[in-house]
């Protein structure tokens, strides 16, 4: 989740229908376009610059992110030390 040091975050709970949208900002638009017993899907017309993903793919993204982050820090500390 990204957000600036010191935001706070707001949780809202909305309730909507088959074909009802939910806007989010100006350039935001989810639709309910079908509702199972378990199941919801959402149509999201965003900026084709945003990235939306799913939770759980999400949080995998986040993992390898910090893990590649402390790859490339690692490999230039052993440059780095492979110099001196």
């Amino acid at each position: 989740m990204y957000r600036e040091r010191g935001e706070s975050i707001a949780m809202h709970k909305l309730i909507r229908k088959k074909d009802e949208a939910i806007f989010i900002g100006d350039d935001i638009e989810i639709i309910i376009s079908n509702i199972s017993d378990e199941n919801v899907e959402l149509n999201i017309k965003s900026p084709s610059s945003l990235s939306v993903q799913k939770g759980e793919d999400y949080e995998i993204f986040q993992q390898v992110k910090q893990f590649n982050m402390e790859s490339v820090y690692s490999a230039d500390l052993e440059k780095a030390q492979r110099l001196l």
